[in-house]
């Protein structure tokens, strides 16, 4: 099947620069997992030393990537319910970075 070529002209060196609509949510993306592996990490740190009964405190390597699996669900499960209130923070800033870096252009 043939495909329509474009006929709207591009700007050479602009073909690369996404629409601010494409650059925001790239940004909200990457804002929302960073608070996701921020999270998976906080997380971890807390469950790392549990001992005692009980899956979080099983011994060996199967304990440990249940306790992985199992912190990185309640990461993901929190973010996705609206995070921690970093992504938001995250995005911000990377919004104003980006602001001054196309304003110095």
């Amino acid at each position: 099947m043939a495909t329509a070529l474009s006929t709207t002209p591009t700007i050479p060196g602009t073909a690369r620069i996404p629409s601010p609509s494409q650059r925001d949510a790239k940004l909200w993306k990457t804002a929302s997992e960073f608070e996701t592996l921020f999270l998976e990490n906080m997380f971890g740190h807390m469950t790392s030393g549990l001992g005692g009964e009980g899956p979080l405190a099983a011994e060996g390597t199967g304990g440990q990537i249940w306790r992985d699996m199992l912190t990185k669900e309640y990461a993901s499960g929190i973010s996705k319910a609206g995070g921690v209130g970093i992504a938001s923070n995250i995005y911000n800033e990377l919004l104003k970075i980006q602001g001054g870096a196309h304003a110095s252009r």
